[in-house]
Order: C-alpha cells, then structure tokens, then sequence
C-alpha cells in the first residue's frame, strides 16, 4: 500500500473518500491487516529476545499472523528456533480479514525502525498496517505529535522446520526465576563450542557444563534449591548442545521473569520465556534447540 504522507496519519489516509482516492494515481489501497498499540516499547522488548545481531545483512524472521496475534519465527539451519508470540490482547486495535497471512521480514530493520525515536521512549504509539502478498509492512509511530512511517519489503515465507516438541514424551522439566538461570549459564566458559545438560531425579540433580581449551566448568543446582519454582524430572538425562545456539535464549532470560526449561525423549532442549510487560500483560518466547548428536546435514 502507498504510505501516508509523513504529516498525514495513516488512518486519514484509509479514510479519504472516493474522489481523493481516484487523484492518488487511481491506486486502491486494500488493507487486510491493521493493528495498533499505545507503547511500542512492549512490541520491541519481546522481539528483542529473538534477534541476533551476529548477521551482517540483518536477520530474518517467518511472520504469521492470526486472529489470535502475531508470531515471529528465527531459525539457524535446523538445529535452532526461536519464536516471539504478540498475543492479540497486547493490542488495543487489531483487525485481520481472513483467517491468516505469512510473508518473512528483515527481523533487524524493523526493530531499528521501532527504535527509531530510541529505546528509552515509553509512550510511542504504533501502527501497523499490511495490503496482503507483495506489499510491504507499513509501520507508522507517533510520538507527542511527530509521525514516522516505514515500509518494510516482505517477502514470500518458506517452510520452517517444525520441532514437535510434544510428539516425543516430555521425561523432565524445571521451573526457575530467570535470573538464577542467567547466573548459572554465565557461569560457564563461553569460549567451549558445546554445553551439557543434565536434568536427573538424583544428583547432581541439575547440571550445566561445558569444556574448551581454558579448561571445564560445571554449575550443579540441587533439587531442593530455591532456585526452582517446580523439578518435575523422571529420568536421568544429559545431552550437548552447541553452545552459540544458546546464546540467544541466554540473552533473553535478561528480560524474562520466569523460564521453563524442558527436555524431550528426543534430546530436544526447550526454553520457554515468561516476559512480563509493562502494560502487566504476560508474553512467552520460546526456543527449540537440537542435540549435536541428532544434527542433520544442512
């Protein structure tokens, strides 16, 4: 869709009648996508916890959109995914015509756009508009009067691999404060190139090791440790992650109130985020990770 003149809200746009429409090149603007929120600040917090600025071109993100909210997926090969789920409570306006739209975006542009009167800003609203496949996502933020409008190119979304977490039987999972979590995992030495995980109804009960050429470092959490909110473990089970795929999922438990923290059958590592917003609603980020041994050639 064409976007509003930077001293033109996009709703007067939408909104202009017929004949103005018709002097506007005769384009049609057609909007099968439209919400809004009050504080861009919460829409940026929780993709801030799926981003890695590691990529030099920026990283992309699968955008889904239903009537249940907006869920934005990275991947790294197929050993890793992170989702970032705005639930549709988040907003105070939002409309979708049909039953969903998927297209990628460049995840890195649009947090820089987002950011674009600085992170520190808590009342920025914004607005985000989308005509359907092929057009671009139009962004428009507004603070204390001063309008910006963005229009970020989609493009056509591909498959995403799908982790069926729950397809293999759940043997153990933890409940903790995320700051415990992020003490144990700093802990470690992030110059190794993997990391184990041992979750056990015996000791050492919870364990975090990794070992490199600096030598090996281990973080043991007893079960009965305040550090847990729930140890519901039935086996013992250890598996080695390469430890750069976590690094996202670490970064994130710095905005996160609570994490659970599971293992499958399969050896597959979940972490999934409770964020609390400012506006007291509850998000969840969530990350699949996949044990070395079962890594698939890409």
């Amino acid at each position: 869709p064409q976007m509003a003149d930077t001293n033109d809200s996009l709703d007067t746009y939408l909104n202009k009648d017929d004949t103005e429409q018709q002097d506007d090149a005769d384009m049609e603007v057609q909007i099968v996508f439209l919400a809004k929120i009050n504080n861009a600040r919460i829409i940026t917090n929780i993709l801030s916890a799926i981003h890695s600025s590691s990529k030099k071109e920026g990283q992309t993100a699968t955008v889904r959109i239903t009537v249940e909210g907006i869920k934005f997926i990275v991947e790294e090969g197929k050993s890793f995914q992170g989702t970032a789920f705005l639930q549709q409570e988040l907003f105070q306006e939002f409309t979708l015509k049909g039953e969903q739209e998927e297209f990628k975006i460049n995840l890195s542009l649009l947090l820089d756009c987002l950011g674009i009167y600085g992170t520190a800003t808590s009342f920025v609203a914004l607005q985000i508009a989308y005509g359907g496949y092929g057009d671009s996502l139009v962004l428009m933020l507004e603070e204390n009067g001063i309008i910006t409008n963005c229009g970020l190119k989609t493009m056509e979304a591909s498959d995403v691999n799908n982790f069926n977490f729950r397809a293999s039987p759940i043997q153990n999972k933890v409940i903790m404060e995320a700051a415990f979590l992020q003490d144990a995992f700093n802990e470690l030495d992030w110059s190794s190139t993997q990391v184990t995980v041992l979750l056990s109804p015996e000791a050492p009960f919870f364990r975090l090791a990794t070992s490199g050429p600096s030598g090996s470092c281990q973080v043991d959490y007893p079960k009965g440790s305040d550090v847990f909110e729930a140890f519901e473990c039935d086996i013992t089970q250890y598996n080695t992650y390469k430890l750069s795929l976590l690094g996202p999922a670490v970064k994130a438990l710095g905005i996160s109130h609570k994490c659970q923290l599971r293992m499958n059958q399969a050896g597959v590592l979940s972490l999934q985020h409770l964020i609390k917003n400012e506006d007291k609603n509850i998000s969840f980020v969530d990350f699949f990770i996949a044990p070395e041994e079962d890594q698939e050639d890409e």
